[in-house]
């Protein structure tokens, strides 16, 4: 038995009634496997608005497409919105070849910093 070395990381705030998903690392089908239960918990039962920021995230593959299709599915279930803060690299390619990039609304700009700015610029 060893110690896990996580390749991935998920953090996490609020601002206003706005969840911040803040996803780092490669996304993969690991982390789809441990990060899509924690998801579930933040997005809750209620009427969600949900940021997803990628400026971190360095590889996506499927197993990471189904983690942000879980969360749109389930933020949609619940008549909320979801957000994508646009990839890059990588992640971005993999968005744009699969046809999921229009799937998402993206925006440009960095996350939300606390001030209440966050990323308004529509992709």
């Amino acid at each position: 038995m060893g110690t896990a070395d996580f390749t991935f990381g998920l953090e996490h705030r609020t601002a206003g009634t706005t969840l911040f998903l803040l996803l780092s690392g490669e996304i993969d089908i690991w982390a789809d496997g441990e990060l899509a239960p924690r998801a579930a918990r933040l997005i809750g039962p209620v009427r969600p608005e949900v940021v997803i920021d990628l400026h971190h995230v360095t590889f996506l593959d499927a197993g990471g497409l189904r983690l942000l299709l879980g969360i749109r599915h389930r933020v949609a279930d619940r008549q909320g919105t979801v957000r994508l803060v646009r990839a890059h690299g990588q992640p971005h390619r993999v968005l744009r070849l699969t046809g999921l990039a229009r799937e998402f609304d993206l925006v440009h700009g960095e996350p939300d910093d606390g001030g209440g700015q966050g990323p308004a610029v529509p992709a």
